[in-house]
């Protein structure tokens, strides 16, 4: 390997950890030119793109990391979370990726599972664990946070941590601090499913899904009796080692799956406020020209999306649209040039702290939901700080999560099921409603607090588990099951 080489692979890991990928992607490329062509490469360069926008030339380079190992597990994870993304993604498209997924990475492994050996008591403390890569400030740990750790003495935690050493901060230490605390980042799948079933593991939840550094080849090895996944991604899998999907009957009415059989709750996600943010300001729009706002990252921008924000700002030539994340040059450009004459009221804004994220919601009378990847947590992070949005419900789980955060709080007028609708919608808030916008804004985050989105969620979560567990020790054990269990005795 020459020494030309070697810097270009240090100058795109520095430039990649520093989020510059239009500086980034040349020097991947030059490396692939070079020789180079690695899964790794591929899928740096896929990443990139992902983050450019360019989502089919994001799938491009990771089928070509695939076609070089078909066991690299990581670009056929993105590849899934891509299409679920993608507004022309249909349910039988989205299954069969996943499919693929369990062919290569899960199958083998789900045909040497074996019984789990737990004490069928129904009503002893159940012995939860949890599997996550984000036991971090993270988006999906505001989800989990306080389930895992808030449990009352009915549930046992253990944390099993794939969260990379250099993702620690002082969120994490509130985990390491538990006495379930495990950390596997290094482990192999076969060896911390063994861990698993050493501690004796009731349930096994999955936070992760196919976000980065999950563990899902664990769950295909069967360590548990019950296995969910939920929370943290919480769509389903599909995966014949999962039992259910923790969603409600609005992200998964009762009827439909897209895979395991969905374990309901009353609300998809738990929220938690942030201490110290002052409350809502009054609407802007009562004095100043309308404010529509897009905060979401660019997994979740499309053309289809934009299309519908520029017919509303076509509508209001006097309103604004601020966008904010960490978009890159060469993907504003590509946002701007699909507002087209509405470009000029569009104002883009780059990330900043999670604190200074919230506070700029003062600006915005109304947010623009993102389909078909809607809104989570950045839902409520709106609705906390007093503003709702207008979302496009769709047939699909991922379409609908901000239908069931506004059915929740009782803004099913927010809810659009045509495209038409959702132009509609929005331009009457800030219009003919905005005087019922400016009431809703004083009193949307009391609402929220209230409601099952924050309030007794661990409790209901705690009732879940124990039907599930009641469930299971209500079945009978079968032969197999049996003789393993006489086999693993006459061995000890």
């Amino acid at each position: 390997m020459t020494a030309e080489i070697l810097q270009d692979i240090w100058k795109a890991q520095a430039l990649y950890d520093a989020g510059d990928w239009d500086a980034c992607e040349p020097v991947i490329r030059r490396l692939l030119k070079a020789g180079l062509t690695q899964p790794l490469t591929y899928d740096a360069l896929g990443s990139v793109a992902q983050f450019q926008g360019r989502m089919d030339v994001a799938i491009e380079c990771f089928r070509k990391a695939l076609s070089v190992d078909p066991g690299y597990v990581e670009a056929r994870n993105r590849i899934i979370m891509i299409l679920d993304a993608l507004p022309d993604t249909s349910p039988a498209q989205a299954a069969r990726e996943r499919a693929k997924w369990w062919t290569h990475h899960g199958a083998d492994r789900y045909a040497r599972r074996r019984p789990s050996l737990v004490d069928r008591d129904p009503s002893r403390p159940i012995r939860v664990g949890y599997v996550s890569a984000d036991f971090q400030f993270h988006s999906a740990a505001t989800v989990f946070h306080r389930i895992v750790t808030e449990h009352s003495e009915d549930v046992v935690p253990y944390l099993y941590s794939s969260t990379p050493y250099s993702k620690y901060d002082p969120i994490t230490n509130t985990y390491r601090a538990m006495p379930g605390w495990r950390d596997v980042v290094e482990w192999p799948d076969v060896l911390m499913a063994e861990k698993i079933r050493d501690d004796k593991i009731d349930i096994l939840v999955d936070l992760s899904n196919f976000t980065a550094n999950n563990r899902l080849g664990v769950f295909a090895y069967r360590p548990a009796p019950i296995q969910l996944t939920g929370f943290g991604y919480a769509l389903a899998t599909g995966f014949p080692c999962f039992d259910g999907v923790l969603t409600d009957r609005v992200v998964t009415p009762p009827g439909t799956t897209e895979g395991e059989p969905p374990v309901y709750l009353p609300s998809v996600i738990d929220y938690q406020g942030t201490e110290g943010l002052p409350e809502a300001n009054p609407l802007p729009c009562l004095t100043e020209r309308p404010t529509f706002g897009v905060f979401q990252r660019s997994l979740k921008i499309n053309a289809q999306g934009i299309r519908l924000w520029a017919r509303i700002l076509e509508r209001l030539p006097e309103a604004r649209l601020i966008m904010k994340s960490h978009y890159s040059p060469s993907l504003q450009a590509w946002i701007r040039e699909h507002f087209g004459a509405q470009s000029a009221q569009v104002e883009i804004r780059g990330a900043t702290s999670s604190y200074e994220h919230k506070l700029m919601y003062a600006e915005i009378d109304l947010s623009l939901d993102t389909f078909p990847q809607t809104a989570g947590v950045s839902g409520c992070d709106g609705f906390y700080m007093g503003v709702p949005m207008v979302t496009l419900i769709g047939d699909r789980a991922i379409q609908r999560t901000s239908a069931s955060l506004l059915t929740n709080l009782g803004l099913e007028d927010f809810i659009a099921t045509t495209e038409d609708e959702y132009v509609d919608k929005a331009v009457e808030c800030v219009t003919t409603r905005r005087n019922d916008l400016a009431a809703l804004r004083q009193t949307l985050r009391a609402t929220l607090v209230a409601s099952p989105i924050c309030n007794g969620y661990t409790a209901a979560v705690e009732a879940v588990y124990r039907d599930l567990w009641k469930a299971h020790c209500a079945k009978p054990v079968s032969v197999s099951d049996m003789a393993f269990r006489l086999k693993e005795a006459l061995a000890s």
